[in-house]
């Protein structure tokens, strides 16, 4: 395993000690996210295999397992250590011969230049110091020709709705960084010389009182976050689709999963 001598420290703090949790969440192992991006990652190969591909943010290796089926050697990258320990745990499981694992930020990768055919990156990238650099490092490693695949959690266009999302993200996961307007992504992109080729729009279903849980919210930020959810403006609540269920909110995060062609 490469190892980056610096990882980012909140996100080490945040998700080390929950590995094991992390790797039975259902949002994480199985979602309509991860359906589109199999389905891209399908049609854009066809009947040919990827060279190389890079997993960034790889969590437990949930994006990285199926995407090893259509690749030589797929690096599944993160930048907790107890976390690629799970994918390492959960790819031998499956018996997935052909994954590598990297410790590593997505704003730093030790790869060689278009050394890489296909980048993949799945609800992690909200968690980048630096989005700008990471796709920096994205289009530097990719190979002309070759797909950056990514799908996050997006935030509304409206900047009022962004901000309450963004605020309530950080009070639940203090490695949290930014949930992004597709606009912004779409110019920051261009501006590295990617063309979007596919577009997709799922939604990620989730459970406040799990998903609270998983960061280990304390009990008084866990009821004041409830207020926030239960107290929001109606477009708010409208746009994440919150509704009270016995004893629980279900509510959804709009997400963006596209393929972006490196010319």
């Amino acid at each position: 395993m490469t190892q980056d001598n610096n990882p980012p420290l909140a996100a080490q703090q945040v998700f080390g000690p929950q590995a094991a949790v992390y790797a039975t969440s259902k949002v994480h192992i199985r979602d309509d996210s991860l359906e589109s991006v199999e389905r891209m990652v399908d049609a854009a190969g066809g009947t040919n295999r990827y060279g190389w591909t890079l997993d960034l943010g790889t969590g437990a290796g949930f994006t990285a397992f199926p995407v090893a089926g259509v690749s030589d050697r797929i690096i599944a990258s993160d930048v907790t250590e107890p976390m690629l320990r799970q994918a390492q745990r959960l790819g031998r499981e499956r018996g997935i011969a052909n994954l590598d694992l990297s410790q590593n930020a997505a704003e730093t990768l030790p790869f060689a230049d278009e050394s890489v055919d296909l980048v993949t990156s799945r609800v992690s990238a909200h968690h980048f110091r630096d989005f700008e650099k990471a796709l920096d490092e994205t289009q530097r490693v990719l190979k002309p020709g070759g797909s950056l695949l990514m799908a996050d959690s997006i935030a509304p266009e409206d900047s009022a709705i962004t901000d309450w999302m963004n605020d309530i993200e950080l009070r639940r996961d203090f490695s949290h960084i930014e949930n992004r307007k597709i606009s912004k992504i779409q110019e920051l992109l261009t501006d590295r010389s990617f063309t979007v080729v596919e577009n997709d729009y799922p939604r990620i279903y989730l459970r406040f009182n799990e998903w609270t849980a998983r960061t280990k919210v304390s009990p008084e930020e866990t009821e004041a976050l409830h207020k926030e959810f239960m107290e929001a403006p109606a477009a708010t609540r409208e746009a994440f689709q919150v509704a009270p269920v016995h004893n629980d909110i279900a509510f959804s995060w709009p997400c963006w999963v596209f393929r972006a062609v490196k010319w």
